[in-house]
Parts: C-alpha cells; structure tokens; sequence
C-alpha cells in the first residue's frame, strides 16, 4: 500500500517511518510538516492510505480530508485523545495516540489493508451489461489450420513477441499475430488492453485488484500505462450494474 505521513513533527514523522520501513508491503511515497503542501501532492497523486497528525498550524486534520474529492483512507495520530470521537465521525480506520508504538501502528495498518483489499475487489461479471456476441466468431490463423472461435469463449489474450495464445474455455490456440493485430479483431465494446502483453475479456474478469485482473484464478497484471482508461471502463460498468439491481 502507497501512504504518506502529515504531521508537523519531526520526531513524530521519525517514529512512523522507522515502524514502517518494518511492514515490506507498505511504500512511504512522501512525508510532510505543511498540511499545505501535502494537499496539493494528494490533488494531483494517488494514494492508499494516509497517516494524519490532527492538531496542525494552517488546517486540521479533521478539515484536512474535505479538502480532497476522493480522500484516500486515514488513520489519524495525535497526542490529544479529546480528538477520537470526531476522528471516527470523520471515517477514520483507527486513531492513534503519540507515543506511537509499533504494535498499535501495525494493528491500525492491517485494519487499513484489509479495507484497502476489499474495495478493490469488484466483481463485475453481469450478463445485461454487456454486448450480445453470443453468435459472432472470428477465424484464427494457427500454422496450416483455421480455428473458428465464438468471441464470447475468449477469455484472454496472452503475447510473447510475434506469437499471442488465446485463452479460450476449451483450450488455448497459439497463433502468430502482433498484439496490435489481434486488437483490430475484436470488438472494443468487449474486449480491453490491460498491458502490453495481455488482452481481456471484460466479461469473464472475476475480480479487479489494484495490480492485477483474476480470470480463472490466474493474476493478470495491469500496466501503469493502461490501468487509467481500464479503470474508467470499469467504473462505467459498475454504475451501469447498480442501475440494473
């Protein structure tokens, strides 16, 4: 999980990134003593989680998270326990009190991760949402044969240089085309570039984490320079799925 650490402490920014540098699935991205500057960072970065000390010159932590369209989560630490009730009123993970203690931190952050998983666990598969293709087909070219594949059978594309394999849900089908090529073949409206080496079919994702799509308990990895736009197709589906139930 990404996080940054706002508190105007030193001492107190010491001991948290001390603790952390022990949780190896935690990523310190920044820290900072001006709430300022780490709210213009937050406006144009993405976060996970966010240790926020309350009792800050210029802005609060209790006002810091209206601040921000899509606050990431927030465990919040301070040195006055008068602060805990409006923390948790505020959607606070946890409250944490100074002295920091790494057990405490630990718990608070496990809290955290285990919020941060289960939101990213979508499962979008929803027959209504997508295009009946239940009849189209597309010939693939392997050595001397012709396969004929139902497109909606494909479950993912997989590349290696100038060959792909076709993940079907009978067997796979090694064929030598250039990823770009194999994208001209199928349908946009189905099917999505996650990666430079992987192809998906939108309708056979089980779930979508953060790095990854699983299709048949296999992880699919998601690249920095597709997950944007993949992101949004799957927001759009999502809302066309609540206006469905």
């Amino acid at each position: 999980m990404d996080c940054v650490i706002i508190d105007d402490e030193p001492a107190a920014i010491d001991v948290l990134k001390f603790h952390l540098s022990n949780m190896p699935f935690m990523v310190l991205k920044k820290t900072f003593r001006d709430p300022l500057d780490a709210l213009e960072y937050l406006q144009k970065n993405t976060v996970d989680l966010v240790f926020l000390d309350i009792n800050m010159p210029k802005l609060s932590g209790i006002s810091f998270p209206k601040f921000l369209q899509n606050p990431p989560l927030i465990i919040f630490t301070t040195a006055y326990s008068e602060y805990a009730l409006d923390s948790y009123e505020h959607g606070a993970v946890d409250y944490l009190l100074k002295p920091i203690e790494f057990d405490k931190l630990l718990k608070a952050v496990m809290k955290a991760k285990q919020l941060f998983e289960t939101n990213l666990r979508i499962p979008i598969a929803n027959n209504e949402i997508y295009p009946d293709f239940s009849e189209q087909t597309i010939f693939i070219k392997s050595g001397s044969e012709f396969h004929q594949l139902f497109i909606q059978n494909i479950k993912y594309i997989e590349s290696d240089g100038n060959y792909v394999t076709f993940y079907t849900d009978k067997r796979p089908i090694l064929a030598r085309y250039k990823i770009s090529e194999v994208l001209e073949l199928l349908p946009e409206q189905y099917f999505v570039r996650i990666h430079r080496s992987y192809i998906v079919a939108l309708k056979h994702i089980e779930t979508v984490k953060k790095h990854c799509v699983i299709i048949d308990s296999k992880e699919i990895p998601i690249s920095s320079n597709y997950r944007e736009k993949f992101i949004s197709i799957i927001d759009d589906i999502v809302k066309k799925r609540e206006n469905n139930i």
